[in-house]
């Protein structure tokens, strides 16, 4: 798996797949990794056809480890659009899920003729969470071993995943480091940049969780999808872990917004796709 060094000399692993025009870059979640569970089940429904996807492992992450720093949202997205810059991709569709929905969010805002389009999976918003220290203590007790983290995981979800989808999770959360687990957490409850998301004129689809227990739809509208203009949000009959629960419908989404990124016809794709739901600041059509 290649690699980059960032402006601070912090290593940076990714993957590439395909090799179109239309360029996709796909930041995972918490504890998650690039190179790991996190959109392995997703990228095998992708069609890839016309597009460039470039999946990372977030510094402190699989095969980014070891960054003893830089754990704040601008680095994080900093470290993005260098991974960029050393492709020689000007601008792409940011594909963030959980906590790195909020990183994408800021680097639309940072450099809006970069990010062409932004798919938020059950993202963490621009505004700070309510996450304390008990449920990081929590959190980081329930990761310690195979049988706590099992339950711990599917807390997050619908319906319990499959015994290969929890082994590939607890590998790559297990071996995050503690800095990464601590710094993530952290980036989420606190620099909220939410009052910049108004003048935010980039495309985005909101993907939310039905059953969704700790970013529900009715949070992720109101937090998330009406503080963009004409964001719009579909909901999925599932919990938090959209790329792992409802791998095939999502990377149809993804697929139909990025048809339709530039060319006027994203509305009917997503309606062919799956059940749009239009938010309130774009009003209802």
């Amino acid at each position: 798996m290649p690699s980059f060094h960032t402006s601070d000399d912090q290593a940076i692993a990714y993957s590439s797949l395909g090799k179109g025009p239309g360029h996709l870059l796909f930041l995972h979640g918490w504890g998650g990794a690039g190179s790991g569970h996190s959109w392995k089940w997703l990228l095998p429904h992708l069609d890839l056809t016309g597009l460039h996807a470039v999946v990372v492992d977030l510094r402190g992450h699989g095969k980014s480890r070891g960054a003893p720093t830089g754990f704040t949202t601008e680095r994080f997205g900093r470290d993005m659009f260098e991974l960029a810059d050393h492709l020689g991709i000007e601008a792409f569709v940011v594909v963030g899920y959980s906590m790195s929905g909020r990183w994408a969010q800021w680097m639309a805002c940072a450099e809006p003729n970069r990010v062409a389009g932004q798919v938020l999976v059950a993202p963490a918003p621009a505004s700070d969470l309510p996450l304390t220290e008990e449920i990081l203590n929590g959190w980081l007790a329930a990761i310690g071993t195979r049988s706590t983290f099992a339950p711990f995981a599917n807390g997050f979800v619908k319906e319990p995943l499959a015994p290969d989808v929890i082994d590939a999770y607890f590998h790559d959360v297990s071996t995050t480091s503690p800095a990464a687990l601590t710094g993530t957490f952290n980036m989420c409850r606190t620099g909220a940049f939410d009052e910049k998301l108004t003048a935010l004129r980039t495309p985005t689809l909101v993907l939310a969780g039905t059953h969704d227990p700790m970013l529900s739809v009715d949070y992720l509208r109101e937090a998330v999808a009406d503080r963009i203009n004409g964001a719009r949000l579909v909901e999925l009959d599932c919990g938090h872990e959209i790329p792992l629960e409802r791998p095939r419908e999502a990377a149809a989404l993804i697929e139909a917004f990025v048809a339709g990124v530039g060319g006027g016809s994203g509305r009917a794709a997503l309606q062919a796709a799956g059940r749009i739901v239009t938010s309130e600041a774009e009003g209802v059509r």
